[in-house]
């Protein structure tokens, strides 16, 4: 009862036409008081403004943890050293063939000039050998090139921070794809391969029939320094 008499109270103290003239001011008109003192003091202001907003959004992002657990130096440090080993894995022995009477370290882009002897054992070891021996020279080929482009984009300088991040996660995606032919490499290696050849020539490490084991026991260098440096590159992916 006592809230409808303050409501009624209320309602003829301030109607509706009333309270918008005292919003438009038409009840109590007046002219409101100058805000700047003077034109000079309004132009120093609005260029303090202007370079102000002009390098905000920098200044934040600079100063920020965010980008602090985005790419720090740490980050950076850690991206060089795997990017490197990608790059300079090209000149590292990936394989390490013993036999009887010998000892052959076989370096990235060596495997590239042992393919024409690899592929003339296919008709002995069926298509899979030669399938397997395409994807690891793909495999180093690519491991290289995703080295070398991702140096290049940690240490290319971008126009603001924003661009050089996106370009630096954009190289960096480059790094799945030999990743994925490494996958492609231990699952044709776990399926298996004939190889007849191998006491023939008296090889150490497998005999009739070549299996992910010893795909790592006559790995080297090259193997062990690629993969791991891709997967780390590409974790980091989701990070930026």
């Amino acid at each position: 009862m006592e809230d409808q008499k303050q409501n009624k109270k209320t309602e003829e103290r301030v109607s509706e036409e009333t309270r918008y003239k005292y919003i438009g001011f038409d009840v109590y008109p007046g002219k409101t008081k100058r805000f700047w003192k003077s034109e000079e003091e309004k132009r120093k202001r609005l260029e303090q403004i202007k370079k102000r907003g002009a390098r905000t959004a920098v200044e934040e992002r600079d100063h920020s943890l965010v980008r602090a657990t985005v790419f720090s130096r740490v980050d950076r440090i850690i991206l060089t050293i795997t990017s490197f080993l990608l790059t300079v894995s090209l000149i590292l022995p990936w394989f390490s063939i013993r036999g009887e009477t010998f000892h052959t370290q076989v370096i990235g882009v060596g495997f590239f000039l042992k393919m024409g002897t690899l592929f003339g054992y296919a008709p002995l070891s069926g298509p899979l050998f030669s399938i397997f021996v395409v994807l690891v020279a793909l495999t180093i080929l690519s491991s290289f090139a995703a080295g070398l482009i991702s140096l290049s984009a940690i240490y290319k300088k971008g126009s603001d921070v924003e661009s050089y991040l996106t370009n630096l996660k954009k190289r960096l995606k480059l790094n799945r794809i030999p990743l994925v032919l490494w996958v492609a490499v231990i699952v044709v290696s776990t399926i298996g391969l004939s190889t007849p050849f191998a006491d023939a020539l008296k090889i150490e490490g497998f005999g009739d029939r070549f299996t992910v084991i010893n795909f790592f026991i006559l790995s080297s260098y090259g193997v062990w320094l690629s993969l791991p440096s891709l997967i780390i590159n590409c974790v980091k992916i989701n990070d930026l």
